[in-house]
């Protein structure tokens, strides 16, 4: 892979992680064991997992006032964040994360300005890349479809992370995605087939998607069956790296931003999986998203 510089023109939130015994029922009150208040966001993240495994990276968000702070917190971890919007008669997106004694989570999202992009903000942050430059998208904003098609005129790869996965997912100009971002739900909904959990299941996911989008290289995250990279070349899969599980947020973020910065280094598919693998499982062994990355000293 060239070198090239990584815009993630993406959603930026302030999480309340609410520590609870299990994630709250419908009709259920109870009582939280601690709460935080954290940076998140999964454009935020990829960038700051960007960042910490020692690649150049822009990230463009838009916020309220109140989220300035978290600027501040992706500048240490070397992010350059020039380009975010601030304005403020937008709040802050907030994310409300409920984290159970087993590390799973259950999220609430409020998008404030992460889906208040106008058509001249995206213009405006895109007039900086050109050819040769790769812009990372997640389906947490507005105007994903303008943005890409807009970023294929200035001749920048397209990376898609269509996560949260919903209807408006199809609307979007697919054909134009250069690599897609799945984990095994969102893989087998995009692919048009049934979900699985065995080796066999997620090859053939990868590899539906694969004829899809010939274009495209796939990866796909499968939780505790590791991770596949699909191209039309063939499929490569690394197992995940065992951990205890401590809180799951950021998992998939991280391992983004470590295979894109692991293929920039110019490792090879397999040895970038296996890369990702690992640093996804520091992030799940320690509390928070942002926080819990790690640095790429710790992850080599």
């Amino acid at each position: 892979m060239s070198s090239e510089r990584m815009l993630v023109l993406g959603s930026e939130n302030i999480d309340l992680v609410y520590g609870v015994d299990h994630i709250v029922r419908a009709g259920e009150t109870i009582s939280s064991t601690g709460l935080k208040r954290s940076a998140g966001g999964k454009g935020a993240n990829q960038s700051a997992a960007l960042g910490k495994a020692g690649m150049p990276v822009f990230f463009a968000g838009k916020i309220g006032r109140d989220g300035v702070w978290i600027l501040d917190l992706l500048r240490s971890f070397g992010v350059d964040v020039s380009l975010t919007v601030i304005r403020d008669d937008v709040d802050t997106g907030q994310a409300i994360i409920q984290v159970d004694a087993d590390g799973q989570n259950s999220i609430i999202l409020t998008p404030g300005g992460n889906k208040a992009f106008t058509e001249d903000e995206i213009d405006s942050i895109l007039s900086s890349f050109g050819e040769g430059d790769s812009i990372i998208l997640q389906n947490e904003i507005n105007l994903i479809g303008y943005a890409m098609e807009k970023a294929l005129e200035r001749g920048m790869r397209i990376i898609l992370n269509p996560s949260p996965f919903d209807g408006t997912i199809r609307d979007l100009p697919l054909d134009l995605v250069d690599i897609f971002f799945v984990n095994e739900i969102e893989g087998a909904e995009l692919a048009g087939l049934s979900e699985t959990d065995d080796d066999e299941g997620f090859r053939r996911i990868a590899g539906e998607l694969v004829r899809l989008y010939p274009k495209a290289s796939i990866v796909l995250t499968a939780g505790s069956r590791g991770a596949y990279y699909a191209t039309s070349d063939g499929i490569w899969h690394a197992p995940v790296v065992p951990c205890e599980a401590v809180d799951t947020t950021g998992a998939g973020d991280t391992f983004c931003g470590y295979f894109l910065a692991s293929m920039q280094d110019g490792l090879d598919p397999q040895a970038s999986l296996a890369r990702a693998s690992r640093a996804a499982s520091i992030t799940v062994s320690r509390p928070g998203a942002m926080l819990s990355m790690p640095l790429k000293s710790e992850v080599l």
